[in-house]
């Protein structure tokens, strides 16, 4: 867990983005007032009023993946939802099960570790590893509550270049 901790006047950006205290951090310092930089104006939040609850989130099968309509299933689910579910997609539940696991073991090193694999954008040829945190685009005013991770693959062996929890 990240041993800095947060106040009010810090710079939020600093503290999550350049220290690599990320959301988690942040959330870890317990705070008591969610920080103005985090909280989405709202004309951009969520209408619950245009929800359906008789709907639920697509699922959608891979087993037959050269079907058009598979292709137009993601299509629809991500324009509408902006997530569904996969099923019938071959990776075993012990890789997906390793993964996740690999995932919480990399996310609570301390911010001094989980910086040096942070990353405005990877290089050519650098498919490997790049941590960020709470932004998606460079020109948002909001911190999206999350930190995320990216594991490329290289025909080389490059997992040496992974930090250990996540090998």
């Amino acid at each position: 867990m990240s041993s800095s901790k947060f106040e009010p006047n810090d710079d939020i950006f600093d503290f999550v983005i350049k220290k690599a205290n990320g959301i988690k951090g942040l959330v870890d310092t317990n705070l008591e007032i969610i920080p103005n930089q985090c909280i989405q104006p709202k004309e951009q939040r969520l209408d619950k009023s245009q929800i359906d609850n008789q709907e639920s989130i697509p699922i959608i099968d891979l087993s037959n993946f050269d079907d058009l309509n598979v292709e137009k299933s993601i299509q629809e689910a991500a324009s509408k939802w902006g997530f569904f579910q996969i099923i019938n997609h071959g990776i075993p539940t012990e890789v997906l099960e390793d993964l996740k696991d690999a995932a919480h073991k990399f996310f609570e090193l301390p911010a001094e570790e989980k910086v040096k694999y942070r990353k405005e954008k990877l290089s050519p040829g650098e498919s490997v590893f790049m941590f960020w945190s709470a932004i998606g685009e460079k020109d948002e005013k909001v911190l999206e509550w999350r930190d995320g991770i990216k594991h490329g693959c290289n025909p080389q062996n490059d997992s040496n270049l992974w930090p250990p929890q996540t090998r």
